[in-house]
């Protein structure tokens, strides 16, 4: 019973890590259905906005710093657009999304020059409440991370599957010239979705930055895991990006529970990472076994 109860406290406790990460995958494959890059530079564009609101909190409160950062978010993502993405057009996807890795070292450049490495925690857009869970406390902020987190998913889902704009964003990914005979203009819709995750960038950036302090290389640096849930839920994949994020914060919460094993360093890293090879290996031989008509 021990072992269940501390379990059971530890993926708690992974709440607002979960829902930071569904906001952050989000985002990444926001950019991939639209565009079928893989934004490298997305951890970067979640921890400018997040200094952005913290500067702006301290003198005009905490609500227009939000709407500064979004915005900050939504400006980038578009500056992302138009100096990488149409940039390196004629080149390849390969070569955008190597561009983005410029934009990353660009960005925390920049942070470093302006607010420097010193720890912050940025103020919470909800209400000040405590639980206690077990010994340990939660937030109303950290609760707040997830049910956004999970509400922008569901309205995202509803915008692929529902909205002309998310049909002519997929259909504009897949191509281009098709997109342009249908009467669709392929550039505004990538334009749209580059700020769309600019946003979505910002406001995980955000609500992490008011649950824990950071500095310009963690805050960029706590995407990763967005990362690989977009590889295990799938890159195209919304309702994919929901359970591997939960299933992620799963092996976060159990990890640390398994005795000597749990309480090495990277444990919790190396279990992810076994988790995603397995899931990929598995898809792997599932997509060969199509493609040979079940014959391996």
């Amino acid at each position: 019973m021990g072992f269940l109860h501390d379990a059971l406290v530890d993926i708690v406790l992974t709440t607002p890590t979960v829902g930071a990460t569904i906001l952050f995958a989000l985002g990444i494959v926001f950019i991939y259905r639209a565009s079928r890059i893989l934004n490298l530079a997305h951890g970067a564009m979640a921890m400018v906005p997040a200094y952005i609101f913290i500067s702006v909190s301290r003198h005009a409160g905490r609500y227009v710093g939000l709407v500064a950062a979004l915005a900050f978010g939504a400006a980038l993502g578009l500056l992302m657009d138009r100096t990488v993405v149409r940039r390196l057009r004629s080149s390849s996807s390969l070569a955008q999304t190597v561009g983005t890795v410029g934009v990353l070292g660009l960005l925390l450049a920049l942070a470093v020059e302006f607010w420097g490495t010193a720890p912050q925690e940025a103020p919470s857009i909800f209400p000040q409440h405590v639980f206690m869970i077990g010994f340990s406390r939660m937030t109303l902020g950290d609760v707040g991370l997830f049910v956004v987190a999970v509400a922008l998913a569901g309205l995202f889902v509803a915008l692929f599957r529902f909205t002309h704009l998310g049909l002519a964003m997929s259909c504009a990914a897949d191509n281009r010239t098709a997109a342009r005979l249908l009467g669709i203009d392929p550039d505004r819709t990538t334009a749209i979705a580059w700020m769309f995750a600019g946003i979505l960038a910002a406001l995980g950036g955000v609500l992490l930055g008011a649950s824990n302090y950071f500095t310009p290389y963690t805050l960029a640096l706590n995407v990763l895991p967005a990362f690989v849930v977009a590889l295990l839920g799938g890159m195209d994949s919304i309702v994919g990006v929901v359970w591997a994020s939960i299933v992620v914060g799963l092996v976060r919460g159990i990890v640390p529970t398994l005795g000597s094993f749990g309480q090495v360093s990277g444990a919790t890293e190396v279990a992810i990472g076994v988790l995603a090879f397995a899931v990929m290996a598995m898809r792997g031989r599932r997509y060969a076994l199509a493609d040979s008509g079940g014959s391996l």
